[in-house]
């Protein structure tokens, strides 16, 4: 069994307390550790990593009643009953990981041989076994290319180095606490807004209670309300409900850990259904960690925006990025939560997330890359496309898996949403399962539905190349129109169509669809994956739409990296007239994303990706030199527009635009198509005329070596106008 020598370190010990190393250096102590046996320990002193009093007694109350009282002391009562009781010490000792990690030292406690923390200390530093999800040797050893090389020299090992030195010296660990942070390091926001709620949030790395604070006076002149969470783990945003707010009202909220760290943001509440007031927010998709701090998003906090929407594959996880070092693939929640960590978080002084945030309320939903490429949540899991075998080959669904619950589980953390499930809706898809479907309504100017198109889903259909024959083309078509086939689950669909329908009723505007994937026609290419390839399921909502009179519906969509506008259409069967529906598609533009296709990253808008994936039998290489050599941006845009509509005429689909559709809309800048920026659409709406007025902001891309190479240039990018346009509603 341990003693306290065992957990003591001296050096981590005086430079946690200064005062202590002056008194050791003047002689008034001859070594730390008597300093920590006489005082340290009854004042509540850490003495190493390993051991953090404050941890202990907040994850554990009888300990800290105890202590209260005088009874004990933290690490008495740890050497006593705690190692025997598998309690952890630290959050950078995880008993339960350490064993289940490591089941020859299982096998060895359950003989009671030794225990977890003593295998650790005895064997497991110089063996370099993890003690814990927050260390990550890959992240620590590549913050610190000089204990690497020592690493490879087979001198010590990476967690060993940390526990002996590293917290000392104040090292980096962990992509959770970084130096130079603030101990509020994602910022605070509020989220799922409604008339008379919202969620508060933030993450804290300092353990304890954090108190949210609100107000109507942004100098916190009238408190209305103070409420408390806990933070037990640095890694774990904490939340607070907020209720009995007043409509269409300004709040100011302010946030506080145990550092006594503070910080600030603010809200407004949706007005009452039959007042015009006026509306404007803004819509983004797809961001990936490695391309932080996203400066394609810095102007929005100045916009005045009612809210927010992050529209999916707001992390990228299965993709490598500097926070996870050599895991393309996460499978447990502490590397999911790690990615969604990373995008959140600050890089070359720079939060625009943390920023935005604070500025407005925030609504979110995911798409695929949450989790892995193109996942289905309602198929089998060894149907789903999947990255190294994560779901298994169990029975059920993939949303029924340990992976995708860990994967939603930190989204769902990550981002300040409530905690909403189905009930017993008797459908095996949806019942229980968690809800990301929202509805919300913004007085009579608009009504918003937030769609979780990933979680419910068929599998899809099996792409074809885009050269294919006619014969394959048509068979994939009438597949696509397959009966029952579905993208939102019947519970979900059921639930869109009756909100749209009383948005109606009620006599709302504007009704505006947050799906992760457009619903306009693009062709053959990828469209197993997209609306084109559930066309059953497409034409049945868009009919419904259509024969119910529901007027002025727009879709803000995602996922294919470009910002495109069209008018939608839909058909009874493949190869049936094209029927038209007055439903506006705004694709939004990606806030950055590079790809790799093997001969290294590239910034990766919709039109750099359309020509690098696009096959030489359709676009030669003459043509793809011809794109590369236009000297403007607006030049290449109009080239995609060409290759956009060349694509689909074959198949009857409408080319690109608003032009022609019958929809009384007006360009006031650029054009309907955008596909070479990074960026963000606004949508306002004017209360008198209840006009809507979509802008498209961007910046020009940039990849992760350029970021790196010149961090400055990239981040002070403004993002600029590239299209504006008006539409009168019906």
């Amino acid at each position: 069994m341990l003693d306290t020598k065992s957990l003591f370190n001296e050096s981590y010990y005086l430079a946690k307390n200064p005062g202590v190393a002056t008194a050791v250096a003047n002689g008034s102590f001859p070594i730390a550790f008597t300093h920590f046996s006489q005082f340290g320990q009854f004042e509540g002193r850490s003495p190493s990593a390993l051991f953090d009093t404050n941890y202990y007694l907040l994850n554990n109350p009888d300990v800290a009643a105890a202590v209260n009282s005088k009874a004990t002391t933290a690490i008495q009562h740890f050497i006593n009953f705690g190692e025997s009781e598998g309690r952890n010490p630290s959050a950078f000792y995880n008993n339960s990981y350490y064993l289940a990690k490591n089941t020859d030292v299982a096998a060895a406690v359950d003989r009671d041989e030794i225990t977890g923390i003593g295998h650790f200390i005895l064997f497991g530093e110089s063996e370099n076994r993890s003690p814990s999800p927050l260390y990550n040797d890959g992240y620590y050893l590549g913050k610190n290319p000089g204990v690497a090389a020592a690493v490879k020299r087979d001198e010590i090992t990476g967690i060993e180095h940390y526990i002996k030195f590293g917290a000392a010296e104040a090292r980096e660990v962990t992509p959770f606490i970084k130096s130079g942070d603030s101990t509020l390091p994602n910022g605070v926001a509020a989220g799922d807004t409604t008339q008379n709620s919202t969620i508060l949030w933030t993450r804290t790395t300092v353990l304890g209670n954090v108190v949210f604070e609100y107000s109507t006076d942004r100098n916190f002149g009238n408190i209305l309300g103070t409420l408390t969470n806990t933070a037990t783990d640095i890694a774990m945003p904490v939340k607070v409900q907020l209720t009995n707010l007043k409509p269409a009202t300004q709040y100011f909220y302010r946030v506080r850990d145990g550092a006594g760290t503070s910080a600030v943001g603010q809200f407004r509440t949706a007005a009452e259904l039959g007042s015009r007031q006026g509306l404007r927010f803004g819509v983004a998709g797809d961001w990936q960690g490695q391309l932080t701090p996203f400066p394609a998003i810095a102007n929005a906090p100045e916009r005045n925006l009612d809210f927010f929407v992050r529209l999916g594959d707001s992390a990228y996880v299965d993709d490598l990025s500097p926070d996870l070092p050599g895991v393309r693939q996460p499978k447990t929640l502490e590397e999911f939560s790690t990615k969604q960590n990373e995008v959140y978080s600050q890089r070359y002084g720079l939060n625009t997330w943390a920023n935005l945030q604070a500025s407005t309320s925030i609504y979110s939903t995911w798409d695929d890359h949450e989790l892995t490429n193109d996942f289905a949540g309602g198929a089998a899991p060894a149907e789903s496309p999947q990255k190294e075998g994560i779901f298994g080959t169990g029975g059920g669904f993939v949303n029924d898996t340990p992976v995708f619950d860990d994967a939603l589980r930190a989204f769902q953390a990550y981002n300040p949403l409530r905690d909403d499930f189905y009930g017993n809706t008797r459908d095996p898809r949806t019942a229980n399962e968690q809800k990301l479907y929202r509805y919300n309504t913004y007085g009579s100017d608009a009504a918003t539905f937030v769609l979780d198109l990933r979680s419910f889903r068929d599998n899809s259909l099996k792409s074809i190349p885009e050269t294919s024959d006619q014969a394959t083309v048509n068979k994939f078509l009438n597949d696509a129109f397959t009966p029952n086939r579905t993208m939102l689950g019947a519970v979900q669909l059921q639930d869109l169509k009756n909100d749209l329908l009383k948005s109606q009723q009620n006599g709302i505007t504007w009704k505006v669809i947050m799906s992760s994937d457009p619903i306009q026609n693009f062709g053959i290419p990828v469209a197993g994956d997209r609306w084109e390839g559930y066309a059953a399921e497409r034409t049945d909502l868009l009919r419904f739409i259509k024969e119910n009179n529901i007027k002025n519906v727009v879709f803000a969509t995602g996922d294919f990296h470009g910002y495109v506008v069209n008018n939608v259409t839909y058909q009874e069967a493949a190869g049936q007239p094209q029927i038209p529906t007055d439903v506006i598609d705004v694709m939004t533009s990606p806030v950055a994303i590079q790809l790799n296709i093997g001969q290294g990253p590239f910034a990766a808008p919709f039109g750099t990706a359309t020509v690098a994936f696009t096959p030489a039998a359709l676009l030669p290489q003459s043509e793809k030199d011809r794109y590369n050599s236009l000297p403007t941006r607006e030049q290449k845009d109009a080239f995609i527009r060409n290759i956009l509509d060349t694509r689909t005429a074959p198949l009857g689909y409408d080319p690109v635009g608003l032009e022609g559709s019958g929809i009384d809309a007006k360009l006031l800048q650029g054009q309907y198509l955008g596909v070479h920026t990074y960026g963000w659409n606004e949508f306002e709406i004017t209360p008198q005329t209840q006009q809507l007025l979509v802008t498209t902001y961007g910046i020009e891309p940039y990849t992760q070596s350029q970021l790196d190479a010149n961090p400055q240039a990239i981040i002070n990018q403004k993002p600029f106008i590239v299209s504006q346009f008006v539409v009168n509603p019906k």
